[in-house]
């Protein structure tokens, strides 16, 4: 069944996360806000975070998320329960005051936070447990109570070493019973996911320096930092295409066998051959709603896909 046109969000949209039932739009400067199924809200956004959130993910009706401010030299893991109201938390301003590590502040209404002691490269879960990766500490798997499964050392890449960037984590994911690390050269790191043991490391031969990498069943698309889209299907090559820009997300459409890409003031349904929607905004995020694509602007718009 269509729905109407949702409601305007109320803040700068940065992502837009599942949940068992609805979404929850986070907004660049911290914001949460939780969606029905058909887009809209009643109630007003909160700050848990008192800066932007780095990494999130949704495990079971928790959000997991991390911040950092790098200015002064804090960052945290929290998770907040969506069942539970969200709660206005401390503000950047009460975190310069903090004295010490006994005196740290945490996100507001949460359920666990850890001080972290490094950045937070990437993050992930299979809906059980969560794996991210700490720069210069190694790679972590938590139970969803925070509880630490394994650790591992940093990942590296010994065949994109030489590289630029070869060295620098970008994303990662739950694979079954493995866990991809990919690093900006192009270079995969295949662990064991129930004890962080290396399985393989490989590289994808592209001339790109890889933004991110999307996952959806046996397709892939890896995206560059100047917009270049790589899909893959079993690992091997099946489309190169130049979308120009950035690129700000990717879903797998399965109906038209095909990814759609939220580009530079674009949309993009990746085929054969791409087919491409010009906007004066710039979409952020798109999601399907009872069969129709829906897109998110950077100011906090919804339209309909012309896809």
């Amino acid at each position: 069944m269509a729905i109407d046109t949702p409601p305007q969000l109320p803040f700068i949209p940065s992502r837009i996360l599942q949940l068992e039932e609805g979404y929850l739009a986070i907004g660049h400067d911290g914001e949460i806000l939780r969606l029905n199924p058909n887009l809209s809200y009643s109630d007003e956004p909160v700050n848990p975070f008192p800066i932007s959130i780095d990494h999130a993910c949704i495990i079971g009706n928790n959000l997991v998320a991390t911040w950092l401010d790098a200015e002064l030299m804090l960052a945290r893991m929290a998770s907040i329960n969506l069942d539970n109201k969200f709660v206005e938390g401390p503000t950047r301003a009460e975190l310069r005051i903090q004295k010490s590590l006994e005196t740290a502040l945490h996100p507001a209404g949460n359920t666990w936070s850890r001080v972290l002691y490094s950045q937070t490269l990437a993050l992930t879960t299979d809906g059980q447990r969560i794996a991210f990766v700490l720069l210069n500490q190694g790679v972590y798997c938590l139970n969803a109570d925070s509880s630490e499964k394994w650790r591992s050392p940093p990942p590296v890449w010994p065949e994109v070493s030489s590289m630029p960037r070869g060295d620098e984590t970008i994303c990662m994911d739950f694979i079954g019973s493995e866990i991809h690390i990919w690093c900006a050269a192009g270079g995969r790191l295949v662990l064991n996911a129930d004890d962080g043991t290396i399985i393989r490391n490989e590289v994808v031969e592209i001339d790109a320096v890889v933004e991110h990498v999307y996952r959806e069943s046996q397709h892939e698309l890896i995206c560059s930092n100047n917009g270049e889209a790589f899909h893959l299907t079993d690992s091997e090559l099946r489309m190169q295409t130049d979308i120009t820009g950035p690129i700000q997300n990717a879903i797998w459409d399965s109906a038209s066998g095909a990814w759609r890409i939220s580009g530079w003031r674009k949309e993009v349904l990746l085929l054969d051959e791409p087919t491409i929607c010009e906007f004066s905004e710039i979409p952020v995020h798109c999601l399907n709603i009872d069969g129709q694509w829906w897109n998110l602007f950077n100011d906090g718009n919804w339209k309909l896909s012309n896809l």
